[in-house]
């Protein structure tokens, strides 16, 4: 018999009950992003909305024959905008320049995801730990880097990077497939520390951590998608504090997504052997 997603909130608590502090300093660089993405994602739509309403405005303005001050104000910014890409500091023309703008645009951004996700990885991992031993697992902010050690990393990119490809494959022939499977390769991070706690794993396939991700969520899945459906309220409660609550709110949903692995698998991927359901041929194939 498996938890339901309100024992699984209460154990998620539980954990954390007298640790948040620990638990908020753990996931602060995460939430730190996320504070600053939501920020400049509010500033964006406030300029739109300021942006829309004067045209609109503007428009009304012309119609009724009271045109000119909204017509110098329109002039005023189109010329200072003009002014802004004409600029002798910036050459579009130049391909070292066009370099640095695709390079800032298109390599710093993605690179720091990567490096946050990873992060995020790490810190699933320790709240799995509190969720197992409680107080006697330790919560530091050097915790959420275990992932780059001489270890894990690779394994653990390896595994990420087949997922990515496998849903975007699927993506190819229907987009709710693709959402499927991102529920079923879900745990695989999880499986993957489990079983590199106890045997080595370096002669196994990423696909072998995925695919055992796939047959432990086999008939779950359902119960994970309503776990993240509960949590819509409280983003919306991240997203109207400008993402302040994100500190809080962030260690409670990675409590309680370490104790739905934790109830789901049990011990079985603790122990010296685990059998893999997947043959060399087919790890290609299995996704």
């Amino acid at each position: 018999m498996y938890k339901t997603s309100a024992q699984l909130k209460r154990e998620a608590k539980d954990s954390l009950s007298g640790r948040w502090k620990e638990a908020v300093l753990l996931n602060l660089i995460p939430s730190i992003m996320q504070i600053i993405m939501m920020f400049f994602i509010g500033l964006v739509i406030a300029v739109m909305f300021v942006f829309v309403s004067f045209m609109v405005t503007s428009d009304m303005d012309t119609s009724s024959g009271t045109s000119d001050f909204a017509d110098t104000i329109r002039y005023q910014l189109s010329d200072e905008l003009t002014d802004e890409f004409d600029s002798e500091d910036v050459d579009f023309s130049s391909p070292l320049n066009g370099l640095k703008i695709n390079f800032t645009s298109y390599g710093v951004a993605p690179l720091i995801d990567i490096v946050i996700y990873f992060i995020t990885i790490g810190i699933s991992f320790t709240f799995l730990d509190v969720i197992r031993r409680r107080k006697e697992q330790p919560m530091e902010i050097k915790d959420a880097f275990r992932i780059f050690n001489g270890n894990d990393f690779v394994p653990i990119l390896l595994i990420n990077l087949l997922m990515y490809i496998f849903k975007v494959l699927w993506s190819f022939a229907l987009v709710i497939p693709a959402f499927v499977k991102h529920y079923s390769y879900s745990q695989s991070n999880f499986i993957y520390k489990d079983m590199a706690m106890n045997q080595d794993v370096k002669s196994m396939g990423a696909t072998s951590f995925i695919t055992e991700s796939r047959n432990l969520m086999r008939g779950h899945k359902g119960r994970l998608f309503w776990i993240d459906l509960s949590f819509i309220g409280w983003y919306l409660l991240g997203i109207v504090t400008g993402g302040i609550a994100m500190l809080w709110i962030n260690p409670y949903i990675n409590a309680t997504k370490a104790a739905f692995y934790n109830d789901l698998a049990k011990d079985q991927f603790l122990s010296t052997i685990v059998d893999v359901p997947i043959e060399d041929e087919e790890e290609w194939t299995s996704f």
